[in-house]
């Protein structure tokens, strides 16, 4: 009986941790102090230690802990991770909206949806029976890399689908998209702890986040602040939502963390109206955004326009205008890739760019300085491409002392 009785406390703790690490990191509303939640999570430890037999996939224990790998599989998608075609004014919005209209007059009684195109590293989500068995890079988008181990340790991401009673229940196979990514706060946050440490610091959070995912032991990863937001669904064996805006609140009912910045509109009017609203608030939003993705609401719709190439034909991202400042360029210096590569970089009098501060920008590689005659001391224009990843466009030469030093 004793047994039994463990069991049900092990199944049951499972369930209120889950659902309380949901509330701490999804939405940021804990109603437990954290006191609470180790003493349950020790608790929980403790009745596996004495019934290792029992420990299940989605144990909130199992979020770290797994041994370092050799190399990453290989894995085949169940659908094809499609990219986005790219729009970069108003005109170029409307010009899509009259491709596909021409290809289906339904297009005219379609509402639109506008997302936040966040700049992070799109991840693949499989869940079987409501258990998380299987996570991996979007690859070539046919083919990718198994990081079930590394997703695990990223608290946004659930063990088990529904988290809590939502009035839905997961079905039988459900494959999701996301996008992993650290927050503005927490990557600042993370280069001050490092440099405090005297250790290197990191560029920017894309980069951050897409090396951290790809360690090859998941402790590393479980040190990085990663969060994902989910917003498609690449497989599933129940039927799906007919709109995307109720795709969205069908995988929030299903513990998967949505961002609360979309909108739904009703025409291209609409939405071409909604541009400079986006481009405002471009320096408001937590996290590091390239764009606006437009995707059509009806999802019938877009499925039947098909794709060109590799781009869906039902949606289309609208890319930020890239902002230009200059500022100092202090020193010149290397960074050595995983696979051994030199990638220099600009040590800069930091400066503000689409709301975050600057300090350092990559320069591709030592033929872009020498072509460019980049040097120490200079005074130089630096771009964010996308609005993310500062670079170093050049030196004001008009600008220059005397004392600059070539590299």
């Amino acid at each position: 009986m004793e047994q039994s009785d463990d069991r049900q406390l092990m199944e049951q703790l499972r369930k209120e941790i889950n659902f309380h690490n949901y509330r701490y990191h999804v939405l940021d509303a804990p109603l437990i102090s954290d006191y609470e939640y180790d003493q349950m999570l020790q608790k929980l430890r403790s009745l596996e230690a004495i019934h290792p037999e029992w420990i299940t996939p989605d144990s909130p224990t199992q979020r770290a802990g797994a041994s370092a790998l050799d190399r990453f599989v290989k894995v085949n998608h169940p659908a094809p991770i499609l990219s986005l075609a790219n729009a970069f004014t108003a005109e170029d919005v409307r010009a899509w909206y009259e491709r596909i209209l021409r290809l289906d007059d339904r297009v005219t009684k379609s509402r639109f949806v506008l997302e936040p195109k966040i700049d992070g590293l799109t991840v693949v989500l499989h869940y079987e029976k409501g258990i998380f068995v299987l996570g991996a890079t979007r690859g070539d988008g046919e083919i990718g890399e198994d990081i079930t181990a590394n997703l695990r340790t990223v608290r946004t991401v659930p063990l088990r689908i529904p988290v809590h009673d939502q009035g839905v229940s997961a079905p039988e196979r459900l494959v999701v998209r996301a996008e992993a990514f650290i927050m503005i706060k927490d990557f600042e946050a993370l280069n001050r702890s490092l440099e405090e440490a005297g250790e290197k610091t990191y560029l920017n959070p894309r980069n951050t986040a897409a090396g951290s995912l790809r360690q090859l032991d998941p402790s590393l990863t479980a040190e990085r602040p990663l969060t994902i937001l989910a917003y498609a669904i690449v497989d599933s064996s129940s039927p799906i939502p007919a709109t995307q805006w109720e795709l969205l609140e069908y995988l929030r009912k299903l513990g998967f963390p949505v961002t609360d910045l979309a909108e739904r509109v009703g025409s291209i009017d609409e939405v071409v109206a909604r541009i400079p609203e986006w481009n405002e608030k471009r320096d408001h939003i937590p996290f590091e955004v390239d764009g606006v993705v437009i995707k059509l609401d009806e999802l019938d719709v877009a499925e039947d326009l098909g794709v060109a190439g590799k781009d869906p034909r039902g949606a289309i991202a609208l890319k930020y205008p890239a902002r230009e400042v200059s500022t100092l360029l202090h020193e010149i210096r290397v960074n050595v890739g995983r696979t051994g590569v030199l990638a220099p970089y600009a040590v800069l009098e930091p400066v503000e760019i689409g709301g975050v501060v600057v300090k350092q920008a990559t320069l591709h590689n030592f033929d872009f300085i020498a072509e460019k005659d980049i040097r120490e001391g200079d005074r130089v224009m630096i771009k964010r491409a996308g609005d993310v990843i500062p670079y170093v466009i050049g030196p004001i030469k008009e600008l220059r002392k005397g004392n600059e030093k070539p590299y």
